[in-house]
């Protein structure tokens, strides 16, 4: 994974590089912007190397949102934006299922003894 990352960063730094000639937005991604991304991919592979999986798939997914955002020449954004896709479709995190225990049964009690109701029955002792 760290490799991912790793490729994001080298296609991240390659498109910081070039002419500054052509349209408005459709330039080079600037050094400070590559950089910022470069230190999220690096963000990524350390929540994966410490376990923090779920954090990390988390994070390339902003990560590919925001490459895919990016005002630049369509070409870099293209390149940038398979690295983050690379990364993000790397991270399997583990399912964590929760089974629900077994339904508890109650046997029914049945009473069998007196089914009487009301004073007065032999063995009452109400007559003081």
């Amino acid at each position: 994974m760290r490799l991912r990352a790793l490729a994001l960063v080298v296609s991240l730094a390659a498109a910081a590089c070039g002419s500054e000639g052509g349209p408005p937005g459709a330039g080079p991604l600037p050094a400070d912007v590559a950089n910022g991304l470069a230190a999220r991919a690096d963000q990524v592979a350390a929540a994966l190397a410490v376990g923090a999986c779920d954090d990390a798939l988390a994070k390339a997914r902003s990560l590919q949102t925001d490459i895919g955002a990016l005002p630049i020449d369509p070409a870099v954004r293209a390149e940038a934006l398979a690295g983050a896709v690379r990364l993000t479709s790397g991270i399997n995190c583990p399912v964590v299922t929760t089974t629900a225990p077994p339904p508890v049964t109650v046997p029914s009690v049945v009473n069998e003894g007196n089914t009487r109701k009301g004073k007065g029955h032999k063995g009452d002792d109400d007559d003081d």
